[in-house]
């Protein structure tokens, strides 16, 4: 049984009763463009960066302002903050995300505050990253996000494989939760190849997403977790994606499953990536302080990495790039 709770403004009403300037348009226009041109020449390591959950607005406002001084400081990298304003979780309890609203029911308000947040991040200079979990919900954000994800819980879902073919910003599509490389190259054939689907009532096709790629989080198996981030998988991934004749952009996301879900273990794995020619991009759970629970700036979800750390962090990850040899 299904019980309105409320009724959403439309896409175009959130967009005016919380509007993004010219200038924050122009802003994100040119780090969609920029974006594209770096995947393809790749003369920069993409680091998507950022809390598990945007939980506070000003905290993310905090963190986003440190980030980007950080950010001036690694030239070979191209930093996108990570503002995910809603999350899934495996048995459905926990933190859903600052869309919920403050009471987890009032959607109106959170969709509010997390366009505020993201305008916030876009007027800062850095480009905006979101999940895609509610692909109904992603117009009310698409003026702002220059990067979009496709999760582990949804990459096999043919809903997200076809709304994010047709997106025209760069797309990420995760490993499923069991690490399947092999599966993660068919989810990403999917979101590149032309689909139908119905979205309101109405029946949209789409052209394929030229510029989605995968990202290997590491999976679990009966023995707990299991990376995919060493040089084997990545090859593999590689191989796999020619295979295809598809996009061979390979992004790394060092936490996740990758790190058995401690926050420092991503420093390590930085440090085991960012020499390898084959990774193109990774991505990092960090806020303003370690850890998790419910203080200010610190994850509501799952660990993420200090600010302090997050320096050290982009300083492995510019001087490994730094030292390949075909960048």
């Amino acid at each position: 049984m299904f019980v309105v709770q409320s009724k959403l403004p439309t896409a175009e009403e959130m967009c005016e009763l919380v509007p993004a300037s010219k200038k924050i348009a122009g802003r994100k226009f040119a780090y969609d463009a920029e974006l594209r041109r770096l995947q393809l020449g790749r003369k920069k390591l993409i680091v998507v960066c950022g809390p598990c959950a945007a939980d506070n607005p000003e905290a993310v406002a905090e963190y986003v302002r440190a980030l980007k001084k950080l950010s001036a400081k690694t030239p070979d990298l191209y930093v996108v903050a990570r503002i995910y304003t809603a999350k899934p979780h495996s048995d459905g309890t926990g933190y859903p995300g600052v869309m919920f609203g403050d009471d987890g029911v009032d959607m109106s308000h959170g969709i509010a505050v997390a366009r505020k947040m993201m305008i916030d991040c876009l007027s800062v200079g850095l480009p905006v990253a979101d999940e895609i979990l509610y692909p109904e919900l992603y117009p009310y954000f698409s003026d702002l996000v220059s990067y979009a994800f496709v999760g582990a819980r949804s990459s096999y879902d043919a809903l997200h494989r076809a709304y994010a073919s047709g997106l025209t910003v760069c797309c990420g599509v995760k490993n499923g939760l069991d690490g399947n490389v092999s599966a993660a190259v068919d989810s990403l054939n999917a979101v590149a190849m032309p689909s139908v689907l119905p979205i309101g009532g109405e029946v949209f096709a789409t052209n394929g997403n030229e510029f989605a790629h995968i990202v290997l989080r590491g999976g679990m198996s009966e023995k707990g977790f299991v990376p995919n981030l060493g040089r084997e998988n990545i090859a593999e991934a590689k191989r796999l994606l020619h295979a295809k004749a598809l996009n061979d952009f390979v992004m790394v996301d060092l936490s996740h499953a990758n790190s058995g879900k401690r926050a420092e273990v991503q420093l390590a794995n930085a440090r085991l990536v960012a020499a390898n020619t084959n990774v193109n991009g990774v991505m990092a759970e960090s806020y303003l302080h370690d850890g998790n629970g419910n203080e200010y700036g610190v994850s509501r979800t799952d660990e993420c990495l200090s600010l302090e750390q997050t320096a050290e962090l982009l300083q492995i990850l510019q001087e490994g790039f730094a030292t390949r040899i075909d960048k």
